[in-house]
C-alpha cells in the first residue's frame, strides 16, 4: 500500500524544532556565501575594503548592504518553504510542519512576523523557545506572534492507518 505524510494534532517537541533549525542553518549559511559573493562581486572587493589602522575591513556602507541582503535571503528561504509546503528542508527531515490553526499554510505576512519573532526568540538567550516548555499549547514566542503552530508529521498508509514498524 502507498504511504503519505500527514500532519497530526501533536505539537512538535522542542528537540525536533532545534534539530530542524540546525539543519536549516547549514543551508542558510550556504545561501549567505552565495549572496556575499554576488554582493561583493557587484561592488568589487577592492571598492568595498577600507584600511582601519593595520586592519583591512569592509566599508560600513557595503557591510550594511551585505547584512540587508543576508537577512532578506534568509527570510526568502523560510518564507518560500513555509508558504508552499509548510516545511523547510530541515523540517521535512525531522517531520514537522508550520501551519495555521486550521492546517493551511501560513501567509507571507505571517512569515515576516514569524521570522522576526524567531530572531528575537534566539537573541534573548532562547527564551522564546523555552516558553513552549511551560505553556499547555506548546507554542513558542514566534508561534504566538504569528498566530501559527508547528505540528508533527507522520507517515500514514493511504487508508489512514499507521504503517507497521
Amino acid at each position: 500500500m502507498k504511504r503519505q505524510l500527514q500532519t497530526t494534532n501533536i505539537p512538535a517537541p522542542l528537540w525536533r524544532r532545534l534539530a530542524a533549525m540546525a539543519y536549516d542553518s547549514v543551508l542558510v549559511a550556504a545561501i549567505w556565501m552565495v549572496v556575499a559573493f554576488i554582493v561583493l562581486s557587484l561592488f568589487g572587493i577592492d571598492n568595498a575594503r577600507t584600511v582601519d589602522g593595520s586592519a583591512v575591513t569592509l566599508d560600513p556602507v557595503y557591510k550594511n548592504i551585505l547584512f540587508a541582503a543576508m537577512i532578506l535571503s534568509a527570510w526568502s528561504f523560510f518564507a518560500w518553504f513555509w508558504t508552499h509546503s509548510g516545511q523547510t528542508l530541515g523540517m521535512q527531515a525531522w517531520r514537522i510542519r508550520v501551519q495555521n490553526a486550521g492546517g493551511a499554510p501560513i501567509t507571507v505576512g505571517q512569515t515576516v512576523i514569524r521570522f522576526a519573532g524567531a530572531i528575537v526568540s534566539v537573541l534573548v538567550a532562547g527564551c522564546g523557545y523555552w516558553l513552549m516548555l511551560f505553556s499547555p499549547d506548546r507554542k513558542t514566542l514566534h508561534d504566538r506572534l504569528s498566530a501559527s503552530e508547528v505540528m508533527l508529521v507522520e507517515l500514514m498508509e493511504k487508508d489512514g492507518n499507521k504503517p507497521p514498524q
